[in-house]
């Protein structure tokens, strides 16, 4: 006897995404965002929230992931964008957000974030010299916007921590015309050793960072860029 919550999922899918979520045996961990950003729905634009997706398990899988940022905002109407959270398996929930102003403080390390990913993207070491292991991978995408949220991670809410620091979200994005597009997948679209490269310089250089994630949302649902 399958729930009914399963049944009210089959009836939104295919047999093939049915299968393919399915076929795994590892987790994957969700967690809503408590920020909303701007979606496309129709020809409206709408405010939903964010689920961010992790998982200990590796290599990472990314087809899966790719396909449930496919699937989770067809069946979550309030949801228009999923994110990819690198690192480890968040264990605890994220119920409040960082205070966070138009400042110079925080704009200066916004563009720290932008700069480190850059370099990377543009095959460079640390001291902005050309880094023979990493691809230059500028041409394979059309956009890559850096987004700082206010978002804490990895807080016990038993220990009453409060949210002081934030995450960044990198958004390798492929299109045609910037009227719809998909995002870059890492190991398909672009070499996922990049994107971690990215991650782990931000997490290292950039004070005050949280995680770092990737956004796996098509346009639509999602918008290029973050609003």
């Amino acid at each position: 006897m399958q729930s009914e919550e399963y049944l009210a999922v089959a009836q939104s899918l295919s047999t093939a995404e049915l299968r393919a979520l399915c076929d795994h045996d590892y987790e994957i961990a969700t967690t809503l965002l408590p920020i909303q950003t701007v979606g496309v729905q129709g020809d409206c634009r709408s405010y939903s929230y964010v689920a961010a997706l992790s998982t200990s398990e590796r290599p990472i899988p990314w087809t899966t992931l790719e396909r449930l940022a496919r699937v989770i905002p067809r069946l979550l109407h309030n949801i228009n964008r999923v994110v990819y959270v690198i690192g480890e398996a968040v264990e605890f929930p994220v119920s409040d957000i960082t205070r966070t102003y138009l400042n110079d403080f925080n704009i200066a390390h916004l563009q720290w974030a932008d700069r480190l990913a850059n370099e990377v993207l543009n095959g460079l070491d640390e001291d902005q010299r050309r880094d023979p292991a990493l691809e230059v991978c500028v041409n394979r995408i059309q956009q890559m916007p850096v987004v700082m949220v206010p978002i804490h991670f990895d807080r016990d809410p038993m220990e009453r921590k409060v949210s002081t620091l934030r995450s960044y979200v990198l958004r390798p994005f492929i299109t045609n015309d910037f009227m719809t597009g998909v995002a870059a997948l890492p190991g398909r679209d672009i070499p996922e050793k990049s994107i971690l490269e990215m991650a782990r310089r931000i997490r290292a250089r950039v004070p005050l960072t949280s995680r770092v994630m990737i956004d796996l949302t098509a346009k639509p649902p999602g918008t290029t860029e973050w609003e």
